[in-house]
């Protein structure tokens, strides 16, 4: 059943929408969003459901049979929640934690940062949620995030909607090659034969598409090597430092291992990425703790 998943007041609402006016454009205008800004958040909130809602094939758009059938327990499901919400009082000014979804680099190497800044002057909690760039922005998009912490580049910018999402840049880092200093001669003899060994990333990732479209062309000359693929820039610091291959990652993950001696920094040879750091939130209504917190990460350290 629909409604036995896991659901939030605001998917309800945002398909109960489009049930009942038949149009996503007349659902946007009800939801009080730009018809480009819902469909995405429709089509965010099917990914998280694991199911397909609406037959797009059809005008005026409707609910697929499976979940039109739900429509009435949606609805009662719905009245509940608010009562329960009316009942326990305002929600926004009651709640003490902020979540923050952050892609996984950032959750390890600069998050931490924020989260000590924040909870030595306020009692707030924070929940942190690692994922990639576009996992985060699903859950930022469909509310299971208050905030959201990225990476951008200007080849690799997120796209979203000016006048629904709220953007803010929280200052720089750079995307850098690095390899085990112990292993440096092994390095350089593959070199000298044309070949590079790199630890690689899916292409449907955003450190996949950064190493596609910005690094590769300055490797002119190079055959590069694939010897491991990962999602995760954590398990890609560690391949490089075990000697397995160069791998590219931000310098905030990589700096103490650098300062240590046990990475060797490559960018002097093969450039250094710029990465923007940046904070997103919704523009809709927000609670207390999280304006709060969005002051508090954009605050200087």
């Amino acid at each position: 059943m629909l409604t036995g998943r896991k659901m939030r007041l605001e998917w309800i609402e945002d398909i109960l929408a489009v049930a009942e006016t038949g149009s996503l454009i007349r659902a946007a205008e009800r939801r009080n969003l730009t018809q480009s800004a819902f469909s995405r958040r429709i089509r965010m909130i099917e990914e998280q459901l694991g199911a397909e809602l609406f037959d797009r094939t059809r005008k005026p758009v409707e609910l697929h049979p499976a979940a039109r059938e739900q429509c009435a327990e949606m609805r009662d499901l719905a009245v509940r929640l608010r009562r329960l919400a009316a009942a326990l009082g305002d929600d926004s000014s009651a709640r003490t934690h902020v979540v923050i979804a952050s892609q996984h680099a950032i959750t390890t190497a600069i998050a931490p940062g924020f989260v000590r800044r924040i909870a030595a002057s306020r009692e707030i909690g924070i929940r942190l949620r690692s994922g990639n760039r576009d996992k985060c922005y699903a859950q930022l998009l469909t509310r299971q995030a208050d905030i959201m912490l990225f990476y951008a580049t200007g080849g690799q910018p997120l796209t979203m909607e000016p006048g629904f999402v709220e953007l803010r840049p929280l200052g720089s880092d750079s995307l850098i090659p690095v390899f085990a200093a112990s292993r440096m001669d092994a390095l350089e003899a593959e070199i000298a034969r044309g070949e590079l060994p790199v630890v690689a990333y899916p292409d449907d990732v955003f450190f996949g598409r950064v190493l596609r479209d910005d690094i590769r062309p300055r490797l002119a000359g190079l055959t590069l090597r694939p010897k491991a693929e990962t999602s995760l820039t954590l398990a890609a610091l560690q391949l490089a430092a075990t000697g397995v291959a160069v791998a590219w990652v931000p310098e905030t993950l990589a700096r103490a291992q650098i300062l240590s001696g046990h990475l060797a920094d490559l960018g002097d040879r093969w450039g250094a990425q710029p990465l923007q750091l940046m904070a997103a939130r919704l523009r809709a209504a927000h609670s207390d703790v999280a304006g709060q917190v969005w002051e508090a990460i954009a605050a200087p350290d």
